[in-house]
């Protein structure tokens, strides 16, 4: 794996203002978290304006952000992590005043085929070379657990922070031994910013965030944070905000104080920010595709205007107008060379597509479903198996032919095992008729099956949509217990399987296995597979005054 060097890193925190001559001005020092009982380092006292009380206004250039879920992207192509930074790098050495800010929002250590392979470890060395300066946590930030983010966090030379992810042992943020803060002051031409960041409130539902972390609601996080900041003096507030677009402008409508909040959980671009109860909120969707830029003009009573610019980075890259970034390239280019080296080999192939499209995986069944339910229930000698169809990754149709260790890890990233429970059929009942809940939304809890079967009415209202349920030809017997294989994501309750998270167990995840080394394992042992639909699932018509039963798409008898 690529090695930190000094020369490679020439950290350029938050301040990074690059003057015409080529110097690098700063004005100002960074702040220690005052939620961890330390002291400003330098600037202003907070009772004393010094050269915040001056009426002349400054200009920071605030560039946003990344949610970049672990990927580096093609380094063949303009969207990639080199050509991200190398953008933002120019527009920050380019700002007004010298003065620009780099921030990130989140869910960027996982949940890519690299992230598979390193652990999120490659993206905290790709941040470390490039000008981000702070990041929060996002949902996906946990997918290796919280003892890998902590790893990362402490390699991290980027600051993390979050108002609303906390250890429950110790009531400070997540990490806080390993460098993560609340939040951070940082002053810029005598006008101190404050920086903190919120995670989803679901977060722990959709992740593995282990026993003791806990996730505060935001709207209430985010009060109290801005209480702090601005009792600490903080001139500008800045949020980086890993919540839903349409939360994050109802918490700021809520709560006042909050400058400025960029980022979005759910990559929604605007074309222009939105303006809510004088809170500039800036949303660029995720991944490579725009880098938002925030020109702010700060007064003595915080900012007072702006100017917006979204980058398109392919049509930037295209026209010549970005250059890559030297180090992170650098780093890109050692990590391609090692997956190359781990993934790109062939193991196996397939006679038939494999199918693992978001609209079939989390709606009906998916042949990569049952293929990988059937390992599942093998692989800890379960009656029935059961897999959220978010687990499945990638969003393509591959086409018959060779398969590599990268195809198996681009289709299953997520580090989970296998798990065995001992469920009554109530709960499994329960279980089903959850993951169908929210079908119309492509929601990742629709279940893919093995050893049952199911039919469900996607018209029907949320929780009354179970038409039939079979277990081994046999209708599903509410006294009846059944071993259940899953993974141990759902079985802790993930995705909202809170009916799931009292089950006996059986098989603990660590007496299982690895879901992408089972598959690769299995496709080696056959060399050739051909997954196929069973009619596990089917989506129906059902007009319960009658009777009548009819399947959704194609003819059929009443069943």
């Amino acid at each position: 794996m690529p090695s930190d060097t000094a020369g490679e890193i020439d950290r350029r925190r938050l301040l990074y203002g690059v003057g015409a001559a080529g110097t690098v001005t700063l004005a100002g020092c960074a702040f220690d978290d005052a939620a961890d009982d330390e002291e400003p380092s330098a600037g202003r006292d907070a009772d004393d304006p010094g050269e915040a009380g001056s009426a002349e206004p400054v200009t920071v250039r605030l560039l946003h952000d990344t949610h970049v879920h672990g990927s580096m992207g093609d380094p063949d192509e303009p969207l990639n992590v080199a050509n991200y930074f190398g953008l933002m790098d120019e527009q920050a050495a380019a700002a007004p005043t010298d003065n620009a800010l780099v921030v990130g929002n989140g869910d960027d250590l996982h949940t890519s085929v690299e992230s598979s392979v390193f652990d999120g470890a490659h993206m905290v060395s790709l941040f470390n070379a490039s000008p981000l300066a702070y990041d929060t946590f996002g949902n996906h930030e946990f997918d290796d657990g919280p003892e890998s983010l902590r790893e990362n966090v402490a390699d991290s030379e980027f600051t993390w922070v979050s108002a609303n992810v906390r250890d429950e042992r110790t009531g400070e943020v997540f990490a806080a031994a390993e460098g993560a803060k609340r939040y951070a002051l940082e002053e810029i031409d005598g006008r101190r910013f404050g920086i903190t960041g919120l995670a989803p409130a679901d977060t722990p539902d959709v992740t593995a965030v282990g026993e003791h972390v806990a996730v505060r609601d935001p709207e209430s996080a985010a009060a109290d944070v801005v209480a702090d900041l601005q009792e600490e003096g903080a001139d500008v507030i800045v949020l980086l905000s890993h919540l839903a677009s349409p939360v994050t402008e109802a918490l700021v409508a809520a709560v006042d104080g909050i400058d400025v909040a960029v980022g979005d959980h759910a990559a929604k671009v605007y074309d222009e920010p939105k303006e809510i109860n004088d809170t500039v909120v800036s949303v660029v969707g995720d991944e490579f595709e725009y880098v938002g830029r925030l020109d702010l003009t700060v007064g003595s009573d915080g900012v007072v205007d702006y100017s917006f610019e979204r980058y398109d980075l392919e049509a930037e890259v295209e026209r010549g107008a970005v250059e890559p970034h030297d180090a992170v390239r650098a780093r890109f280019e050692e990590y391609e060379r090692d997956l190359e080296t781990e993934l790109d080999v062939v193991i196996g192939e397939t006679t038939v597509p494999l199918e693992t499209r978001i609209e079939t995986v989390r709606s009906e069944e998916s042949n990569v479903g049952s293929w990988l339910t059937d390992l599942m229930r093998a692989d800890v000698d379960a009656d029935i198996a059961l897999q959220n169809g978010g687990g499945i990754r990638s969003d393509r149709r591959y086409e018959a032919g060779e398969i590599t260790r990268r195809t198996v890890v681009d289709i299953l990233p997520f580090p989970n095992r296998s798990v065995k429970l001992d469920v009554t059929g109530t709960t499994l009942r329960a279980a089903i008729e959850h993951g169908v809940s929210a079908v119309e939304e492509r929601h990742g809890r629709f279940p893919q099956v093995s050893g049952m079967s199911y039919a469900y009415d996607p018209d029907a209202p949320a929780g009354d949509r179970l038409e039939a349920v079979t277990v081994a030809g046999e209708p599903l017997a509410d006294d009846a217990t059944y071993e259940l294989a899953t993974n141990d994501f759902v079985a802790d309750g993930g995705d909202g399987y809170g009916m799931l998270a009292d089950a006996d167990v059986l098989a603990p995840s660590d007496e299982g296995t690895l879901l992408s080394a089972l598959a690769i394992e299995r496709i080696r042992e056959a060399e050739v597979i051909a997954p196929e639909t069973e009619g596990r699932i089917e989506a129906v018509r059902a007009d319960r005054a009658s009777g009548r039963i009819t399947p959704v798409t194609g003819p059929g008898p009443d069943s």
